[in-house]
């Protein structure tokens, strides 16, 4: 059945006005697919991550043409990991009664985001008691995330269900989604010996190319208020979470501390405090590396571009498990790319294939403070680097070529052509 016989339902936690990544995407992908004729409606919460989270919203609203519903689930603000485990609780609870019990006119396929963790098993039930197809869009690999942060014990009772239950709903999912051929690889070792692992497309996550745009440092506000115009800086910009390794890159700095180079870390997240420590305690904290809050969505324009280098960091374990979107956006302002992680992970590839920047492991402390400071000495090859990184983001991560990839993927266009090929 063509996709103007059914209606297409996107379940996420995050929508505009909603600044978390997740929300930001998943509003670009509701607003692109609807444009492209899609019928298509969100169901989604109360804002409460960011900016966002100041402004309450109507429970039925539009968005850019797309019917936007806002379940009442009560949410608070996400500053703990307590918080974020009581706000996932109630958002997977309430939608999916929800959806269990909404009365429906018309044949519906569900669109859904692993956010929160438990939405996978959730979303499965739904469509297997409702009899909805369903496409399972991975953007984090469950338990996979919380078994490698130590919040699981594998092999453990809970693990083994969590584990039975994502199989079954990559199984019997229509479509699944991995942003990068590590973690397809994964999907397809979770899926068993029975999954189709044709079903799996790389859809990679994006940026907004108009949004974000390279910019020199002498044209940028940020640049010259935060006083890096004339010294090279190295930026980390996003969740500062424990399976974010930036302990590598402050202890380079400190590496470097007579170097003349400025690291400025831009976020908020669980692990903030514990790189604010280890700064203080390798006292680097201040003249060299420097810690500033979320930045207004309006100015990431000029923060995200404010500097020489960007970083994208995995900690070891998670190749597979997530796919950093801080990758795109860093692509997108035309800055080589600083990524430290493993060197088979998804990130490490692409910045290796596109020659964007450079790879070093987790813990390779002198290593990253080598490629800093080679970086800093030869302005020739950071032009160069940026200029790849741009090109290889504007060929394959724009927002148009996602979205069109996905609407193919839901609206069949894609299998039609394949068979007529």
């Amino acid at each position: 059945m063509s996709g103007d016989h059914k209606e297409y339902l996107l379940v996420t936690e995050y929508f505009h006005p909603d600044t978390a990544s997740t929300g930001q995407l998943m509003t670009d992908l509701a607003v692109g697919l609807h444009e492209r004729g899609l019928d298509l409606s969100v169901y989604t919460g109360q804002p409460n991550y960011h900016s966002g989270a100041n402004e309450r919203q109507p429970t039925h609203s539009t968005h850019e043409g797309v019917p936007v519903r806002r379940i009442r689930a009560p949410q608070v603000r996400q500053s703990s990991i307590v918080r974020r485990l009581m706000n996932w609780a109630l958002f997977t609870t309430w939608m999916t009664a929800l959806l269990l019990f909404e009365r429906v006119d018309r044949e519906r396929e569900l669109i859904f985001v692993t956010c929160p963790p438990f939405m996978s098993a959730a979303m499965w039930f739904v469509c297997t008691v409702r009899g909805w197809e369903y496409t399972y869009i991975a953007y984090d690999l469950y338990p996979d995330e919380p078994v490698e942060l130590g919040y699981l014990q594998k092999s453990g009772v809970v693990h083994q269900l969590w584990e039975m239950f994502d199989r079954k709903a990559f199984q019997d999912a229509k479509h699944v989604v991995a942003l990068g051929p590590v973690m397809k690889s994964r999907i397809s070792a979770k899926g068993g010996q029975s999954f189709d692992t044709d079903k799996v497309k790389i859809i990679h996550n994006w940026e907004d190319e108009e949004f974000i745009t390279p910019m020199a440092k002498s044209d940028n506000w940020f640049s010259k208020e935060h006083g890096l115009e004339d010294t090279f800086t190295v930026l980390y910009s996003g969740n500062i979470a424990t399976f974010h390794d930036l302990e590598t890159l402050v202890k380079a700095a400190a590496e470097l501390d007579d170097a003349d180079i400025q690291f400025l870390i831009i976020g908020e997240g669980d692990n903030k405090e514990r790189i604010i420590d280890l700064a203080e305690e390798l006292g680097v904290r201040g003249d060299t590396v420097r810690f500033l809050p979320y930045q207004p969505w309006e100015d990431l324009p000029y923060s995200l571009t404010a500097a020489d280098v960007s970083v994208v960091a995995v900690k070891e374990g998670f190749e597979g498990i997530v796919v950093s979107s801080k990758l795109y956006t860093a692509m997108a302002a035309g800055q080589p790319v600083f990524v430290i992680s493993q060197p088979n992970d998804d990130e490490a590839q692409l910045i290796e294939r596109f020659d964007a920047g450079v790879n070093v492991k987790q813990g390779a402390v002198e290593d990253a403070a080598t490629a800093l400071e080679r970086w800093q000495q030869n302005p020739d090859l950071v032009e160069k680097q940026g200029q790849n990184a741009r090109q290889a983001f504007e060929a394959n991560f724009v927002k148009d070529i996602a979205i069109d990839e996905y609407y193919q993927m839901l609206s069949g266009t894609e299998q039609i052509q394949m068979e007529a090929n």
